[in-house]
């Protein structure tokens, strides 16, 4: 785990996450410095808060800056940063660590979570399950996406059961010690080929879901997802339930007839 309090932090990507970030960043001691390619209006006036906290905000730069790669202790990028691949190129160069904004929250979450990803439905899976902890009595919040980025929930998240989270492949790619309770996979689908390069380093990052899980977590894995992960030779830790609507041997087969 990342101790914030005093370092300099390097925030690459400044949409909706990131901003959350660097709030975050900031009420953990970090010193940060934010860039983005961006230059636009709407965005000047989206930072203008993080400028008044104290965070050095720097819009427009397409390639590293040497002055602000010196003496960093920690990168960390949000899901529109991932694609700033100069400046990730440049902290792996010199050596600083990376992370994405979904490990910077969860470092600082004081509950344990439930996460769903997949390339189709993760969002309404989501939704659904916290809708069934709201209705048991279990408090709880939905985060990840966009509208509520899991660092804005930080400073509650000790008030809750679980935190529900909504998780994609970008924010997958870029953590360490990340370790849901619960990790739903709903199903791997050709997606983001342009970023990736291929299904192998796709189905890895999907994958990383479970990396972290140990044998008393749960792992709820659409049937054909789990079999395009053991054809590459990855094993999953933790207890493992199977799901589809085509696969009869299925832990939780649907017949849609």
């Amino acid at each position: 785990m990342f101790k914030l309090e005093g370092k300099r932090v390097l925030l690459i990507g400044l949409g909706a996450r990131g901003r959350s970030a660097c709030r975050l960043l900031n009420d953990c001691g970090a010193r940060v410095i934010a860039v983005d390619s961006d230059n636009s209006e709407f965005l000047k006036k989206e930072t203008d808060h993080l400028v008044k906290l104290g965070v050095e905000v720097h819009l427009g730069l397409f390639k590293p800056n040497v002055n602000f790669l010196s003496e960093l202790d920690l990168g960390v990028v949000s899901v529109g940063g991932v694609r700033e691949s100069k400046w990730l190129f440049a902290l792996k160069k010199i050596n600083v660590p990376v992370i994405g904004e979904l490990e910077l929250g969860y470092q600082q979450l004081r509950c344990l979570n439930i996460a769903v990803t997949g390339t189709n439905g993760k969002t309404s899976a989501a939704k659904l399950i916290e809708q069934l902890l709201i209705a048991s009595q279990r408090d709880t919040a939905l985060a990840g996406k966009v509208d509520c980025p899991v660092c804005d929930v930080v400073s509650n998240s000790k008030d809750f059961d679980y935190l529900t989270l909504a998780v994609n492949s970008f924010q997958l790619e870029l953590t360490a010690f990340f370790q849901p309770t619960v990790g739903v996979l709903m199903n791997i689908d050709p997606d983001h080929q342009d970023h990736y390069g291929g299904m192998v380093k796709y189905i890895n990052a999907k994958s990383r879901i479970f990396s972290n899980q140990q044998s008393f977590d749960w792992a709820i894995i659409q049937s054909e997802a789990l079999a395009q992960i053991r054809s590459l030779g990855i094993t999953i830790p933790s207890k493992i339930v199977t799901f589809s609507s085509s696969n009869r041997r299925a832990d939780i087969y649907l017949n849609r007839g």
